[in-house]
């Protein structure tokens, strides 16, 4: 099976079982539920716009919508631009309804990945935000590194720094017993970056640097080195030469 086959089937059974496990939510229709969550993510739109974005029949999406607001979950609100039609925004209880069928489907998505394999979650994390920017067409190179939260590592990361490190051809020894220097960052809750100093009294060596490919050219590694220059001095120690088997390319 080809990669795109693999994809179109991937999708194909994914989308079965989303619907068979959160039954719309509340018995809403598939139609009435691509509508509640697509007005989740952006309100404001037209029908006509909706339609297109959903890649729907037009028949369908009015049918939807007009139950929707019979319900009392979408308003309908006069459009400037075009007086001839309506912009298309959820109510309370709409928003409400909406993110209830957004937990439920966000469950069934977590109950799925909880069946992979530990060591994998970051190789899908990563390919699964590849395939997003494709999808969206978004280009990580000319963008900041957004969504980026660091953090001091902890033990339960070491795994996962291990990984990075090891996937870049860049040692391992000695990094551990350094761990309390060292700071993580992570997107959508995956690790994607690392890097980490080893202290000496009054010196700090910096080490350890290393970006996962799916953050790479988006400045993550900025953020990290701020970080540790604030805990260096917090340490009233100095920065020395940076190891050399530390990977400042990615920097």
């Amino acid at each position: 099976m080809s990669t795109a086959e693999l994809l179109r089937e991937i999708v194909r059974l994914y989308a079965r079982e989303q619907r068979r496990f959160a039954k719309c939510g509340d018995g809403t229709s598939t139609v009435q539920c691509h509508v509640l969550t697509e007005l989740y993510r952006e309100a404001g739109m037209t029908q006509q716009a909706l339609a297109e974005r959903l890649g729907l029949d037009k028949g369908w999406i009015s049918r939807a919508v007009d139950a929707l607001a019979t319900d009392g979950c979408i308003e309908k609100l006069p459009n400037e631009q075009d007086r001839r039609s309506s912009v298309l925004s959820l109510t309370v209880s709409g928003r409400a309804r909406a993110g209830c069928l957004e937990a439920d489907l966000n469950q069934h998505a977590a109950q799925l990945l909880e069946s992979l394999p530990v060591d994998a979650h970051l190789q899908v994390q990563e390919s699964l935000q590849i395939l997003l920017r494709a999808l969206s067409g978004q280009d990580d190179r000319v963008r900041a590194c957004d969504g980026l939260k660091l953090r001091p590592a902890v033990d339960g990361d070491w795994p996962t720094i291990e990984r990075l490190l090891r996937a870049e051809g860049l040692p391992r020894e000695g990094a551990l017993e350094h761990l309390a220097d060292f700071v993580v960052g992570e997107i959508g809750g995956a690790l994607v970056c690392t890097a980490g100093l080893e202290i000496y009294g009054d010196s700090a060596l910096l080490r350890s640097v290393v970006v996962a490919p799916i953050a790479r050219g988006r400045n993550c590694a900025n953020g990290m080195a701020q970080s540790l220059v604030t805990h260096m001095r917090r340490l009233g120690a100095r920065v020395v030469p940076t190891a050399s088997r530390s990977r400042q390319q990615y920097m």
